[in-house]
């Protein structure tokens, strides 16, 4: 459960964070960045249930067309007009925290449906997934702050 504890407490502060960034902003790419906020935000999102899909081939993974918007390799210079806004990016970030608490919280020592090794890593177990997902969401916050104060 503490896993949970330390995801929700991530989810939070990347929550805190865009909710008081300016959408204005959220589309700009400053040199030396790969992406942009809006991308950062949604990369999250897609991120996470792509894991937890794997951790646990049951879980529903919900608004997989961002895939081809946020997933590895993608750009926001390869987008078209149709994507996310800051609102449906927000309320889909604190949908997915609640039911990932809800789907999850009983499961984190079921192993894996399908183990993947990240350089070495194995995450064979809900629990090795779900704290994958909480350091990686904490990496893109840290990205979506020096976007923010970047873009001042």
């Amino acid at each position: 459960m503490e896993s949970i504890k330390l995801f929700k407490y991530s989810r939070t502060s990347t929550l805190i964070l865009l909710n008081n960034t300016d959408e204005k902003i959220w589309d700009i790419q400053p040199d030396g960045f790969p992406n942009n906020i809006r991308w950062n935000a949604g990369h999250v999102y897609v991120t996470a249930e792509d894991f937890l899909k794997d951790a646990d081939e049951n879980y529903e993974v919900t608004r997989p067309e961002w895939d081809k918007l946020f997933l590895d390799g993608t750009r926001p210079s390869e987008w078209g007009d149709d994507v996310p806004s800051k609102a449906e990016i927000i309320a889909a970030l604190e949908e997915q925290e609640e039911r990932i608490e809800n789907y999850f919280k009983d499961k984190l020592t079921n192993p894996a449906s399908k183990t993947r090794d990240i350089n070495g890593t194995l995450l064979d177990t809900v629990d090795a997934s779900m704290q994958f997902v909480t350091w990686h969401e904490g990496i893109h916050l840290g990205v979506t702050k020096s976007l923010r104060d970047a873009l001042k």
